[in-house]
């Protein structure tokens, strides 16, 4: 596991987030302003951070909660 280190596109404020693997794609909420977005990363690096709506959040995390129980079954 592996904290990384993000700056809100928004705001400039630095969060950090645990990972398990050096990759990730799902949603992301600042701590600070609560903006919602779309982060990808690879290798502990960002490369992607698009805002996103509240709803379209909302999605994303019901769609990562299912990729991780798929995940967690398989093993």
């Amino acid at each position: 596991m592996s904290m990384v280190k993000i700056t809100c596109p928004k705001c400039n404020v630095d969060g950090q987030m645990s990972l398990l693997d050096s990759r990730y794609e799902g949603p992301y909420r600042c701590w600070k302003c609560h903006e919602n977005f779309l982060l990808v990363m690879d290798s502990n690096a960002v490369k992607s951070c698009t805002p996103m709506s509240q709803e379209e959040f909302e999605r994303q995390r019901e769609l990562k909660k299912q990729r991780d129980r798929m995940k967690g079954g398989a093993d």
